[in-house]
């Protein structure tokens, strides 16, 4: 698993004209019941799932945002939940041109600024990675399906998915790893995300539920039965990426991205 280090800060705003679309959405997709684990061919798509990512699809398409330049810094403040225990609360500051970071220490709140760390990817890389991916939510979802590495914040059932799930369960890792960089994700790009979501089986919505520090959203579910559970939390008014959990056998675990956004230097936030 790759981790990410994680303004505009993207805060998408309410679609008022998302209820007409919305509801030919659910209508075209409301075939059968719920799916059962298993190969992607005989499973329908769940409507109540099209519907409420459509609606998020909207609001994304009618977010203005400006594009970061390479001197300004992506911030990120994530709090990690695990098994075993709670990880310090961690904020991060990286240049969008790869060249330095900066972190502030949760024991002295002092921020230290230093080279970017060697790596395959930085948010400034993530970003253009982004302006990249097809808009088109087909031609995205088999890009994550096919893609020669993985891409995901936590595990959900790797390496022990259920057989025909494997290239889903990709995809569904990687339109998260990409969603939880928020104000880097062009609104197009966003859109067609929500839309591939909706496309992949064992999707489900939950209206209620929190992510990992209490904030209340709706969860989009990767259902898996016995191998796991894994739940984007969105906010309830604007759809923008809240966090992740992961329910399995031994227990939960979660990431959630606390703030996040593009700003001028190391130690400001959005």
């Amino acid at each position: 698993m790759e981790r990410r280090r994680p303004a505009l800060r993207l805060r998408w705003g309410l679609a008022l004209a998302a209820a007409c679309v919305v509801g030919v959405a659910a209508i075209q997709l409301a075939k059968s019941d719920a799916p059962a684990v298993g190969g992607r061919t005989a499973v329908p798509h769940q409507p109540v799932a099209a519907a409420v990512l459509e609606k998020a699809a909207l609001v994304a398409t009618r977010t203005r945002t400006v594009t970061p330049q390479p001197s300004q810094w992506f911030y990120e403040k994530l709090s990690q939940h695990m098994i075993g225990g709670t990880l310090p609360t961690s904020e991060t500051w990286h240049r969008l041109d790869g060249r330095k970071m900066a972190v502030r220490s949760a024991k002295d709140d002092k921020l230290k600024i230093t080279d970017a760390e060697k790596g395959p990817t930085h948010p400034g890389k993530t970003l253009e990675e982004l302006q990249a991916l097809p808009a088109d939510p087909d031609a995205l979802l088999e890009h994550f399906r096919t893609m020669d590495r993985n891409l995901t914040p936590l595990s959900i059932c790797e390496p022990n998915c259920p057989a025909g799930t494997e290239q889903d369960v990709k995809a569904w890792g990687a339109i998260g790893w990409y969603m939880s960089h928020g104000a880097l994700v062009p609104p197009d790009k966003a859109a067609a995300m929500y839309r591939a979501l909706a496309k992949i089986p064992n999707v489900k919505i939950e209206e209620s539920t929190a992510d990992g520090d209490g904030r209340a959203g709706i969860g989009v579910v990767l259902d898996l039965g016995e191998a796991g559970r894994g739940i984007y939390i969105l906010d309830a008014g604007d759809y923008h990426y809240l966090g992740l959990k992961v329910v399995d056998g031994e227990g939960t675990s979660a990431m959630s991205v606390l703030n996040s956004g593009i700003v001028d230097e190391p130690g400001q936030v959005p």
